[in-house]
């Protein structure tokens, strides 16, 4: 499978700010951008790993088992 094309983070926060209608200092636009930057391959390495059809998430979350 070929590496999927990262998002434009510009593009993204500003489309996702008027859709979720959160109000954001104009300070914060550099580091947001940074953030999506980053967040964005590590999400794409978690939707590309292979789960077999068989995987449940838990019933019940316990954090640290």
């Amino acid at each position: 499978m070929p590496d999927p094309i990262p998002p434009d983070s510009e593009a993204l926060l500003d489309a996702l700010l008027p859709a979720t209608g959160i109000p954001m200092d104009p300070a914060w636009r550099a580091a947001v951008i940074a953030n999506l930057r980053v967040a964005g391959p590590i999400a794409t390495s978690l939707q590309l790993f292979p789960l077999p059809d068989s995987t449940e998430p838990a019933p019940i979350f316990e954090p640290g088992r």
